[in-house]
């Protein structure tokens, strides 16, 4: 026999596990061709019946390797100086990583070639074939991690009265068709790696610390759990109109929910890395990887288009009600703030999405000093014209709550005018 062992061609007197390992690595790699029947040195030894150990190699394929290898590999007779062998001729996979079912996508289950051996995949390989071939959908990817728990999802999705065994899963792209656990399925579980850090601080300048916290577990477990954080540091301001009290609280409630909400449904997860939570005297700030989704940019963001990047999450966060409407948190958020001269602030950059929601009770004491002198300039800065918040803010040099508040004081004095609603909101002069 004139072939040779190398990187597309091997050897083997049976059909053992170490040939299954040799079918996965050509199927990872450039694909090749499997001779049983030959031994390590070229020589024929042939098989005892041919048929049935083809029939034999076929159902160890089937039911040794995932995801369904068959598709990619020939299994056919030949004739080799007067012996009976078989040639298993395996094509470069479409659906990589292949791995051992036992072992799952990790380095221990899949195997690449190198040079004439088969070698387990290192994990960044492993990334490099399910990114290849799944695309950049992170969350359909294959999860490197098979162990995995969904305590806290299953107990979630009870309490809304929905199912969540294997057809559910599968259904929402926890599973794959093959039966194995995708990123989404990593995300949900009690296992999942990316983490929520929230801090409370006693300056704006974040310089000192009141309280810090850090949420892992389930990315259900994490919102709620930084939910109830800001409840706690969501005060209030009380009123009276005649005998009735009215709580006036930091923040409007939506306005925390849609923006935390938000920073989880369209993260990036590929990126590692904390979402931020932070709790100033003047605002809060939710920072998460991962700028705008491609197609998206910064002026949609009041068109309520709806592109999140991470479209199966959003789905299950839609099934759990946690997610209201497709496309409405930005603007419920600004419409929270609506008549009080605030709005959430947004900054994009690449890698970043941030969402910073003003105090509406921030009490400035230099503000309180010199109330009636910041009331006049904000007068004198609207003397040639109308201006918006953001405008007056920058003329005062003062912060956002504290601009907002002097002009909502203004027009409730009925010194100043307020035009339009929304990011066009404009203050003039009567």
């Amino acid at each position: 026999m004139d072939v040779r062992e190398g990187e597309t061609v091997e050897f083997k007197r049976e059909m053992n596990s170490g040939a299954v390992k040799t079918v996965i690595a050509f199927a990872n790699t450039g694909g090749g061709t499997l001779y049983i029947g030959v031994d390590d040195e070229g020589v024929p030894v042939g098989v005892d019946d041919i048929d049935a150990e083809m029939t034999r190699v076929t159902s160890r394929l089937r039911d040794s390797v995932k995801p369904d290898i068959l598709m990619m590999v020939s299994v056919v007779p030949e004739v080799i100086d007067g012996r009976d062998v078989i040639a298993v001729h395996v094509g470069r996979g479409v659906r990589r990583p292949y791995y051992l079912a036992s072992k799952g996508p990790r380095p221990e289950g899949v195997y690449i070639r190198s040079g004439a051996a088969s070698v387990p995949a290192s994990d960044s390989a492993i990334i490099r074939m399910i990114r290849e071939c799944d695309g950049d959908a992170f969350e359909a990817r294959l999860s490197m991690n098979q162990d995995l728990t969904f305590r806290y999802a299953q107990a979630e999705f009870e309490r809304k009265g929905l199912p969540l065994g294997p057809g559910e899963m599968r259904t929402l792209g926890i599973l794959n068709p093959d039966g194995v656990f995708t990123n989404l399925g990593l995300l949900l579980s009690d296992q999942c790696p990316p983490t929520m850090k929230a801090a409370a601080f006693s300056d704006d300048s974040r310089s000192v610390f009141t309280e810090r916290r850090e949420y892992a577990g389930s990315i259900l477990k994490q919102l709620a759990d930084a939910y109830a954080f800001l409840q706690a540091h969501n005060h209030y301001r009380t009123e009276f109109s005649g005998l009735e009290r009215i709580d006036w609280y930091d923040y409007p409630a939506v306005a925390l929910r849609e923006a935390l909400v938000n920073s989880v449904a369209h993260r990036e997860y590929a990126l590692s890395g904390p979402t931020l939570v932070s709790v100033m005297p003047s605002a809060v700030e939710i920072v998460s990887l991962g700028g705008l989704p491609m197609g998206i940019e910064y002026e949609d963001l009041s068109a309520r288009i709806s592109m999140p990047r991470n479209r199966a999450l959003a789905n299950v966060l839609f099934r759990l009600e946690l997610i209201e409407a497709y496309g409405t948190g930005i603007g419920r958020m600004r419409e929270s703030y609506e008549g009080e001269g605030l709005s959430p602030e947004i900054t994009v950059t690449a890698n970043t999405f941030s969402i910073v929601l003003p105090n509406r009770n921030a009490q400035d004491v230099k503000v309180a000093e010199a109330a009636g002198s910041l009331s006049e300039a904000a007068m004198c800065a609207l003397a040639d014209g109308a201006r918006t918040r953001a405008e007056v803010q920058a003329s005062l040099g003062v912060s956002q709550s504290t601009a907002g508040r002097i002009l909502a004081d203004l027009v409730s004095s009925g010194r100043v005018t307020r035009i339009g609603s929304g990011r066009g909101t404009r203050y003039r002069l009567p």
